[in-house]
């Protein structure tokens, strides 16, 4: 399965009493989400997030953990927090004899679109500051040029 943001049954909801932690030098959090069918042992979306939880007892703070309206998650981007989540899923299926055969992760929303459309703002604010920033450096770069050949010959 791939997807880039999914939208979750009403009847879905995070069990925040099986969260897992798993410490690299940030805090990796995890919390299944699961429904009133999903069989209690079998847990493949997780949802996620960094440096949002404790490692005593993962109290799983990410996202929107708290909106009763959240029903939704943004798959996450980053391939280097993946095994890192994945090593903590597996703390949770030891802790709680889960099976995760293919975990996939979520930051937990109400609404994906709006994260990913502070996604595509940021790279649309990043990219029109590289481009007046490229202009402001050929503009100086032209000028001068332009100065040095008048110099040059006059």
């Amino acid at each position: 399965m791939d997807a880039g943001k999914i939208y979750f049954s009403n009847n879905t909801k995070l069990d925040l009493s099986r969260a897992m932690a798993f410490k690299n030098q940030v805090m990796f959090c995890v919390a299944p989400i699961v429904t009133t069918d999903t069989p209690d042992s079998r847990v493949d979306f997780w949802a996620v997030g960094t440096d949002c939880c404790d490692g005593l007892k993962p109290q799983f703070r990410c996202g929107q953990y708290a909106n009763p309206y959240a029903r939704a998650g943004v798959r996450t981007l980053y391939n280097w927090e993946r095994p890192y989540y994945r090593l903590a899923v597996q703390q949770a299926e030891a802790a709680y004899g889960l099976t995760a055969l293919h975990p996939v992760f979520f930051t937990w929303v109400e609404d994906p679109l709006d994260g990913l459309n502070e996604y595509r703002d940021n790279g649309l604010k990043w990219f029109t500051l590289t481009c007046m920033v490229v202009f402001i450096v050929n503009m100086v770069v032209v000028v001068s040029a332009a100065t040095i050949y008048s110099k040059l010959g006059a």
